[in-house]
């Protein structure tokens, strides 16, 4: 019985072989065409080498329209980020900035920052830097195995339905 089951989730699964192969490249195809844009990104946050803890003065929500709906019946889609105004200090002087923070700190009272040793008033928070530099590539993996486990799951799910 539980070979029955196996050859039928096979065969669903074979089925499903060229929908899903097509993702998985679709997907790998769309983070290798990001790679020169987070080389260029490095290249140029590469004098950024200094990294502090910076106090957090302000903190507030930005809301950016990302889609106007022309339809009555949809919404508008914002896009929601926080920014944040910081003070930190290298070698007994303090510095300021303000820019795009981590909502995961949205409680803490410090974010770390990534300055230029040269001139520490050209600085940012190491969340946008990370934004910007990081490749997420092993995330987008994570992501495409697990979304092939559920696929998977759903045809042997589906193959014990139909008996």
């Amino acid at each position: 019985m539980a070979a029955l089951e196996m050859s039928l989730a096979m065969l669903a699964l074979k089925r499903y072989i060229p929908f899903i192969a097509a993702f998985v490249v679709l997907v790998v195809l769309f983070e290798l065409s990001r790679i020169p844009k987070r080389l260029k990104a490095k290249a140029e946050f590469s004098h950024l080498s200094g990294r502090t803890k910076a106090t957090i003065i302000d903190r507030h929500q930005e809301r950016t329209l990302t889609y106007r709906s022309t339809d009555p019946e949809e919404n508008d889609r914002y896009e929601y980020r926080t920014m944040v105004t910081y003070q930190f200090e290298v070698n007994g002087q303090t510095y300021s900035g303000e820019g795009e923070g981590s909502g995961a700190f949205w409680q803490s009272k410090e974010q770390m920052i990534c300055y230029d040793p040269n001139d520490p008033s050209d600085n940012c928070t190491l969340f946008y830097y990370n934004s910007k530099t990081k490749s997420h590539f092993l995330q987008t993996l994570i992501f495409v195995v697990v979304i092939l486990g559920v696929i998977y799951l759903a045809i042997v799910m589906s193959g014990k339905l139909v008996k």
